[in-house]
């Protein structure tokens, strides 16, 4: 492959202009000599083809992307420029073919990183979002520098999962990788993450019970329930969590004691419906923490609610993606595989296989 990488699917920008030379130089002498005409080189139309990419210029960008397979057919840079052409003439068929080379061959993970980013602009615009945020996650994972994936897990989790958290996150990272003068860039740091933030506090703000929280009195019934459990009275302790609860409904600790003892002690369907609620409120206060998820996961699935697991672990996934969060992706394979979704299931074992290579 030729010299530095020109395509990047983050943002395609023109560089070099053409014709920079000195006004004052002298004409040449005329010479019967025919004009010699240089081959134009790869480099040149793999510039070419990034400008038209940038400008939208469809037919520039497909002659380019065409011209540099027929100099290099296995260049990688040539596939990406193809890839993208592809893409934006709608071409989708094409472009997952070209994206998906580069993504499978062995070439260095921030190239291939590029591969699985082009895939997943071809899945997010055929509305597969599910395939999608897995591609853009692989993206990530081959190369943590790659800001397209951040911005469009940022639009899926924002916009498909309701997982305002978690795309606030990513849209945060986005930001940091990409170019400062883009305005795709101040847009999301002037606008987009300021909106998120509102909605994350507005929803806490309204949920049913927010303006009669009495955090003192659950912060006693807490102690009490904690005193109890300690002594191994436990239907007593539980029976002190769900007080603690009513006091308060955002109460984090009484809402795990609750969950947990609930999840020990339960009998019944709605012993389980109780807990799952008491562990969504939990992990509602902090999102970051990964074993809440996994216990109400695998409650839910010991108890056959395989659609309720998949929704408890793709949250999880959504704030944790990395190896050592191995655990919730065996749970959401599992859960993905009872609920009749095999080849989604398949696609998260091929990401979780990745994980730590």
């Amino acid at each position: 492959m030729k010299n530095a990488f020109h395509v990047c699917l983050a943002a395609f920008v023109a560089v070099y202009a053409a014709g920079c030379g000195d006004d004052s130089a002298s004409v040449p002498a005329k010479t019967d000599a025919p004009p010699v005409v240089e081959e134009e080189s790869f480099d040149s139309i793999i510039q070419r083809g990034v400008a038209a990419v940038a400008q939208k210029d469809v037919a520039s960008a497909v002659a380019a992307a065409d011209a540099a397979l027929e100099r290099e057919p296995d260049s990688a840079e040539a596939r990406l420029l193809s890839g993208q052409a592809a893409f934006l003439a709608e071409d989708y068929d094409r472009a997952k073919s070209e994206f998906g080379a580069v993504a499978k061959a062995d070439l260095p993970r921030p190239v291939r990183a590029q591969g699985f980013a082009g895939l997943g602009l071809v899945e997010f615009a055929r509305h597969n979002v599910d395939v999608a945020r897995i591609l853009f996650l692989r993206a990530q994972l081959y190369d943590s520098k790659n800001a397209s994936a951040p911005y469009h897990l940022g639009l899926i989790y924002r916009d498909t999962y309701h997982f305002y958290e978690a795309a606030l996150l990513q849209f945060q990272v986005f930001t940091r990788l990409s170019n400062p003068t883009e305005p795709r860039t101040q847009t999301v740091g002037r606008k987009v993450i300021p909106e998120l933030r509102d909605q994350i506090n507005r929803i806490s703000v309204e949920r049913p019970g927010a303006s009669a929280r009495n955090p003192g009195q659950a912060a006693k019934l807490i102690e009490e329930a904690q005193a109890l459990e300690a002594k191994s009275r436990l239907t007593l302790a539980k029976n002190k969590y769900a007080e603690a609860m009513k006091a308060d409904p955002f109460s984090y600790p009484a809402a795990l004691g609750y969950a947990k003892l609930l999840k020990r002690l339960g009998k019944t369907a709605t012993d389980v419906d109780k807990a799952l609620s008491a562990y969504r409120v939990a992990i509602d206060q902090r999102p970051e923490v990964q074993k809440n998820y996994l216990e109400a996961a695998q409650l839910a699935y010991v108890n056959k609610r395989w659609a309720t697991a998949v929704q408890i672990m793709d949250r999880s996934v959504a704030h944790d993606a990395s190896a050592r969060n191995r655990d919730s992706f065996d749970v959401l394979i599992g859960a993905l595989i009872k609920a009749g979704n095999g080849k989604l299931a398949k696609s998260w074992s091929d990401y979780r296989a990745e994980l730590g290579k």
